[in-house]
């Protein structure tokens, strides 16, 4: 097994990344969000315009860079307030977080199908095979393509890196035993969930607004330094508590349902 991460592709660019230096709000939305999604829940949006027009996108990029100069918890804060207020609040982050709510939903069905019925025979329900034969790498890509339907735009390069990351996590948590992966419980499928929600939201962030220091004066190191700070705030921020949902029994809609809602409190507590 090993640490090894994989490649599931090429990441296309469908959608843009922020515009800071545009403190039109309008001009500056999240990813786009599919129109039969935005059909139904126009007047919520319309509510969210308010808190969306409160802070411009150019507060974000500013405190930001207070964040990269000083990652105190207290910069921190004010970073993913002024970014969640920019976005729409938590309601709009989670709606455009197509891909993400997407990779969720596989994820949980790939684990759940291993609660109830193993690993090697999960493989065999996915047409994946065997994995016997195959370095670490090979075994992650094979298992990633159960996700290639998320698309290829910023946002779902975020959720396919989180994907990513998880699986690999699953190998490294058993690579030492990995028969036990057949004693997988909900709790810790909850905990593999929670972990793929907060790796999407670093990875979506770090899309949205990292990028904007590639043309600053911060070396590689420092960027990479401020991205590690980022993400540990954001895991030790984001603690969710949905263990006793038993995801092995309720059907497609309930599951989205709580996606929806799981990510709704995510965006809420970053």
């Amino acid at each position: 097994m090993g640490t090894s991460k994989a490649n599931i592709g090429p990441v296309g660019y469908s959608n843009p990344i922020q515009e800071w230096n545009n403190d039109s709000v309008g001009e500056s939305s999240v990813n786009n969000i599919n129109d039969e999604e935005t059909g139904s829940e126009q007047e919520e949006d319309d509510k969210g315009n308010e808190e969306q027009t409160s802070t411009k996108w150019g507060d974000v990029k500013r405190s930001f860079s207070a964040f990269t100069k000083n990652p105190t918890k207290t910069n921190y804060k004010k970073f993913t307030s002024n970014y969640r207020k920019a976005s729409g609040g938590n309601k709009k982050l989670t709606k455009s977080s197509i891909g993400g709510r997407k990779g969720a939903v596989i994820l949980l069905d790939f684990f759940t199908n291993i609660l109830n019925d193993g690993f090697e025979q999960t493989l065999e329900k996915y047409n994946i095979g065997s994995l016997k034969d195959l370095k670490v790498e090979g075994a992650i890509n094979k298992i990633s393509e159960l996700f290639s339907s998320i698309d290829g735009t910023d946002e779902g390069s975020s959720a396919s890196g989180a994907v990513i990351e998880t699986i690999n996590k699953l190998y490294n948590d058993y690579a030492d035993n990995p028969e036990l992966i057949n004693n997988l419980e909900i709790d810790t499928i909850s905990d593999y969930l929670e972990f793929y929600i907060t790796t999407y939201i670093f990875e979506r962030i770090s899309v949205e607004v990292t990028k904007s220091l590639e043309n600053g004066n911060l070396s590689v190191k420092q960027v990479n330094d401020v991205e590690s700070q980022l993400k540990s705030f954001i895991e030790a921020e984001v603690s969710l508590n949905f263990s006793q949902v038993n995801f092995s029994t309720i059907d497609i809609k309930a599951k989205n349902e709580i996606i929806n809602q799981i990510f709704d409190e995510a965006y809420s507590l970053i």
